[in-house]
């Protein structure tokens, strides 16, 4: 331990861990230390503490002077602190901004059963005041907030319904993936995540959380390991940032059955299919701007007979058609252009092969 000055903070270093140990392993061991070194801090300590946890030889850590600064500042990775200067909760929050809507729902085609599914999960926000104050619903449930969560393939136009929601309720959005969540430091990712839910308190703004599943799926029964517990911790801080916050939070996921059956009764489930032909021509209609040079042939119809294409891929299509014909010179976009283009896409795709089905046999007896 040294005293790094008056006025400075008192600092140690635990020195020594082998730099081939199980990542894990290190995580763990550097969260319990910080935790420990909090609790003392909490309880009158005589300063601020800084712990470095290192791989550095003893040496390297007996270090003092500039060369144990320039020490510190090679080893900031592993360095967390302690006390007072932990990033807030509302520190933390800064780290995600809200932006203004990108889509409308003019810009959606779904079927009427989902369009009708996420309607009444946003009416249930506009009407808040209405149906929890003045109806007295807050009775039953005292932070009405609405969670949706949209399950389908990639490219089915769930993205665009975050934001069409959004745009519903004349709100701003905030869109975050749990990577975003995540952290080195087992304990970091919990409050990661709550401070997410309180930007989008405080913006006002819509949370849309895709690959919902990383931080939805099954918890771990029993914990073994460091990775283990801070899965749970997850899992944990979701189930209660979802029972207390009041807005609307919009979850996406391609793999719902990997989700906890605790979210089940939290939020509510609305599935996007993949396009049929009728709403291919919709989609196909929607892509095609009226500033975009066509050709008389084209015929969105036409164009919806080229099945196995997601919203996604309509979109790329008729972006590649269009840079190939201004490439190659030519004043118009054609329907042989559209078809070439969604058919290179298609040909395109990574070929992944099916799993071979498990056959199961009985021994004698």
């Amino acid at each position: 331990m040294r005293n790094l000055g008056r006025g400075a903070r008192t600092a140690f270093a635990v020195t020594g861990i082998p730099g081939g140990t199980d990542d894990v392993e290190a995580a763990l061991l550097r969260t319990r230390l910080i935790e420990a070194a909090k609790e003392f801090s909490g309880r009158g300590g005589p300063r601020p503490l800084t712990v470095t946890v290192t791989n550095q030889p003893p040496g390297a850590a007996a270090e003092s002077g500039p060369r144990a600064g320039a020490a510190a500042e090679r080893a900031a990775e592993t360095e967390a602190e302690a006390g007072p200067d932990e990033p807030s909760i509302a520190e933390r929050a800064r780290r995600f901004t809200a932006s203004p809507p990108l889509y409308t729902f003019d810009r959606l085609v779904l079927p009427d059963r989902t369009l009708d599914q996420l309607l009444r999960a946003v009416h249930t926000v506009e009407q808040r005041r209405v149906l929890f104050d003045e109806w007295g619903l807050r009775e039953i449930q005292p932070h009405p907030g609405s969670a949706i969560n949209l399950e389908g393939a990639p490219g089915t136009g769930k993205t665009l319904a975050a934001h069409a929601l959004a745009h519903r309720l004349g709100r701003s959005l905030i869109a975050a993936r749990a990577s975003q969540l995540e952290s080195k430091y087992h304990g970091e990712g919990p409050k990661n995540l709550a401070a997410l839910f309180h930007a989008a308190r405080e913006q006002g703004a819509v949370l849309f959380l895709d690959e919902a599943d990383a931080l939805m799926s099954s918890r771990f029964e029993t914990t073994t390991h460091g990775s283990e517990h801070a899965v749970n911790a997850m899992r944990s801080e979701m189930l209660t940032a979802l029972d207390s916050h009041e807005g609307l939070v919009v979850l996406a996921t391609n793999l719902v059955t990997c989700y906890d059956t605790a979210f089940d009764s939290r939020v509510w489930h609305v599935r996007f299919p993949p396009p049929d032909e009728a709403a291919r021509a919709g989609i196909w209609r929607r892509h095609l701007p009226e500033a975009l040079p066509l050709a008389e042939d084209v015929s969105p119809e036409g164009l919806a007979g080229v099945d196995e294409v997601t919203g996604r891929d309509i979109r790329r299509a008729v972006i590649d058609a269009a840079a190939e014909v201004l490439r190659t010179g030519r004043p118009r976009v054609g329907q042989a252009d559209l078809l070439a283009a969604v058919e290179r896409i298609k040909a395109g795709r990574p070929c992944r092969a099916t799993p071979a089905p498990m056959s199961m046999s009985s021994g004698p007896g």
